[in-house]
């Protein structure tokens, strides 16, 4: 298990490259789609993509609890010489998360109508939602699988394999996205099948690299211990929430958005959602990459290594924060011009404006989302709980509403700056108190 390299500093970099590399890539997914989708059929097509993002995030929120929970573990086990036990757990989640897949795909095409609507599907959207479910719902279990076992190589001490699998996935995505698009003509559906299909090439990928001589932990015969998702659920729960809040605060959003400004206000909020999920995905790679090493040093009971590796994600998400807000705020006409440009030039004018609105908030998610991550690894799941469900739900939402009904939508794209100045400063008080007990300061 490679862990261990030559400083703790060339560690984190390397874990932490890796991690956004394959994170922004993995953006890509979403972005592809809309993008094409806009392109080959129409832009109210991609907002119906969007109206379907809340869907893959409750996926990847269930791949996420577990490949956090089941890695800050399993990095702990290597290090106190458990590979047994290493063994036994990845096996067990495996599995667990095969069955959960095959599952929600048989309620998602039983239910699919239902599950549109829910997401926010009208008249003009719903044929379009309803057919993006159906071409994604075979590949839920490679959804969940697939996010699960890059987290999980990465503790195995595998990144660049990561970054390598994701990419790979991302252009065959890109492929058969134009393929199904534009030369079989099969709107959203064929845009739903390639991204499950690029699911699938991903997975094929990783499992080859579990099965084969290098990994350090690997699939085994397994006694079912239920017992472990008492510890396991707590650790990984902050990073599942956090992205499954990041799926219904979009749901909230679009549903807001679409009662004060209509169908061509979704339309905006569309592009602007994407460019946020790179953002996020960008800030939780820092979170990712660096979780493992946490762990492992705690692990250790070396506090010192831990609260460095701390002040390198925090000095890291204020790097990235001032090249996000600086390069999208400057570019935001050209950003915005790709994905509305059959859309009318007020509505690109609109677009614009709101996205840089929105933007303000990117220069300080990445301090909340490296303390909440930094807390996980070491198994403080409480703390950093409230500080992914404070940023990514419950105070966003609450000043959503309150903005949108005081400014009559207006103002609603200045909701994510002042909820996350909120809870930064939540995040600062429960992280100070819990390196207090831990003695680190």
């Amino acid at each position: 298990m490679q862990l261990e390299g030559k400083s703790l500093r060339s560690d984190f970099i390397r874990f932490v490259t890796a991690a956004a590399a394959s994170l922004m890539v993995f953006s890509l997914y979403s972005m592809v789609d809309g993008l094409m989708v806009s392109l080959g059929v129409n832009e109210y097509a991609m907002s119906a993509v969007n109206l379907a993002i809340p869907y893959t995030n409750a996926l990847f929120s269930l791949a996420v609890m577990f490949a956090v929970g089941s890695s800050t573990i399993i990095a702990i086990h290597l290090a106190q010489g458990r590979k047994e036990e290493a063994d036994s757990l990845f096996s067990q989640n495996f599995f667990l998360l095969l069955g959960m897949g095959v599952a929600i795909s048989a309620a998602v095409l039983v239910f699919r109508e239902p599950i549109a609507k829910l997401l926010g599907a009208d008249e003009v959207t719903l044929e379009y939602v309803k057919q993006y479910l159906l071409g994604l719902a075979p590949f839920s279990a490679c959804f969940i699988i697939s996010y699960n076992l890059e987290v999980l190589v990465k503790t195995d001490g595998y990144p660049k394999l990561a970054v390598i699998s994701v990419t790979t996935g991302a252009v065959a995505n890109c492929i058969l996205d134009y393929i199904a698009i534009f030369w079989l003509d099969m709107g959203v559906f064929g845009a739903a099948v390639a991204t499950g299909t690029s699911q699938l090439i991903t997975c094929i990928i990783y499992l080859a690299h579990f099965f084969g001589p290098k990994c350090t932990f690997r699939l085994r015969k397994f006694k079912f211990d239920p017992r472990i998702y008492k510890r396991l659920i707590p650790i990984g729960l902050s990073d599942g929430v956090t992205e499954l809040c990041n799926g219904l605060m979009i749901l909230i959003f679009n549903r807001t958005v679409q009662k004060y400004l209509g169908a061509d206000g979704l339309v905006t909020y569309t592009v602007i959602a994407y460019m946020n999920t790179i953002v996020i995905n960008l800030m939780m790679g820092i979170t990712q990459g660096s979780q493992p090493l946490v762990s492992y040093r705690y692990g250790k009971n070396d506090g010192a290594s831990c609260k460095k590796l701390l002040g390198y994600g925090l000095k890291t998400a204020l790097l990235f924060g001032v090249v996000c807000l600086g390069g999208l705020y400057l570019f935001a006409p050209q950003v915005v011009g790709a994905y509305l440009s059959e859309a009318s030039p007020a509505l690109v004018a609109d677009s614009v404006v709101a996205f840089r609105q929105y933007s303000f908030s990117w220069l300080l998610v990445g301090f909340n989302v490296v303390i909440g991550g930094f807390l996980t690894a070491l198994e403080r799941p409480l703390p950093a709980i409230a500080i992914s469900t404070g940023r990514g739900l419950i105070v966003q939402s609450c000043v959503l509403v309150t903005l949108a009904a005081v400014t009559k939508g207006t103002g609603l794209w200045y909701t994510p700056i002042f909820s996350e100045i909120v809870v930064l400063a939540m995040a600062a008080v429960f992280l100070k108190r819990n390196l207090k007990q831990m003695n680190m300061i």
